[in-house]
This record gives C-alpha cells, structure tokens and sequence, in this order.
C-alpha cells in the first residue's frame, strides 16, 4: 500500500538530527544552533532542555493538507464564540487564499483571543511543541529551507494537549465527523502532544 502524502509531517525526536559519531562537524553545528534556540527560549521565560538524546526519533505521524489544520482551527475559534459552523463544514478543508476567515486571522494578528492559542497559531513548518507547560506560543527568528528570514513558532505540548480534549469534545457535541479530515488532523495532533510529553521530547512540525 502507498503512502498517505501529507502536506505537514510531525516528529517526537531531538532537534538535534544526528549523533556525534554518524557526523562530528554537522552534528556541531546543529548542536550550536539548537543551542542558541534553547537560549533564546530561556530568555523568554520557557526552561526546556532541547539538547538531550541527540539523532532520536521516537514517534512520526501527518496532517494530510493544510486544508484539514485550518479547518480545525475555523471550528475551534467559531464554537469557542457560539457561531454557526454550517458554512466550515460546507467549504470542507479547503484554504480560499483571498477570503481568509476572520475568525481566524483575527487570531493570528492578535486582534482576538482565543482559548485555544497553542493550536489555532500553528500555521504550517519552522514550528515546534515543547514538553513544558507555558501560557501562549511565541515566535523566534529563524530561516526557512532557502534559507530566507522567518520565524520558528514555539507552542507547548502541555497546552495543546489541554486545548486539543476540550475541543474534541466540543467537536462531537456539534456533530462534526470523526472521518473528517479536520477531526483525524485533530487526533494526530492529539497523539504527537501525547507522545512528546511521554518521552519529554519536542514534536517538530516540517
């Protein structure tokens, strides 16, 4: 059978890729840089050891399109403020570039709050959860895969494991399927944060 492609992969690892005796100058250079990324992290309240068992990998899942994630985000901001669903769930997991919801991106530019924060922030790759437990995501300077300034979001395995139970509740008390590509994005979300905080190691999202 073939392989599901997904348009975001997780993994429960190290962010450090390799151990020291498969590659001793990457493996330094990596340590460095995730070195300096636990720093800046510490600088911002979040105490997390990024640097143990280096080139692990313990659990891998996928969110099949970045349709399914942003629908899930559109039930959670609607059904936390009693809106209608109705019109999600009839656009399907589907991303309309030039008619973003505002529930959302009201969200994403901080024009509102929302109790699901560690889960309605996470817009795609260069983004991480940490197995500690802090209030709201934040955001790192960091390069994208050519190498063009970006950002690294931070969100923590503690909360959207919290954020993700109450929604699958909320989830199935709207009637919303659980053969839905937004509620299975939710269970593998679900089964990353789970495996993160088991083994005390960060999920990558790439």
């Amino acid at each position: 059978m073939a392989e599901m492609m997904t348009d975001l992969d997780l993994v429960v690892g190290s962010m450090v890729l390799l151990r020291p005796d498969e590659d001793i100058d990457e493996f330094e250079e990596q340590r460095e840089a995730v070195s300096q990324v636990q720093d800046q992290l510490r600088e911002k309240g979040i105490v997390v050891d990024l640097l143990a068992q280096p080139g692990i990998e313990i659990w891998e899942g996928g969110i099949e399109t970045m349709g399914a994630l942003y629908q899930l985000s559109r039930l959670a901001t609607r059904i936390e403020k009693d809106a209608s669903i109705q019109e999600v769930l009839d656009d399907g997991p589907v991303i309309y570039e030039d008619n973003l919801d505002r529930y959302v991106t009201d969200v994403w530019d901080e024009l509102a709050q929302t109790r699901f924060p560690h889960l309605v922030n996470l817009q795609g790759t260069l983004s991480y959860y940490l197995p500690v437990d802090f209030e709201q995501p934040v955001t790192l300077p960091a390069q994208d895969a050519n190498g063009e300034e970006d950002e690294a979001f931070f969100g923590s395995s503690v909360r959207l494991q919290r954020e993700l139970a109450d929604l699958k509740e909320l989830l199935v008390q709207r009637g919303v399927s659980v053969r839905s590509q937004a509620f299975q994005c939710l269970e593998v979300l679900a089964e990353a944060a789970a495996q993160s905080l088991r083994y005390n190691m960060p999920v990558i999202v790439y």
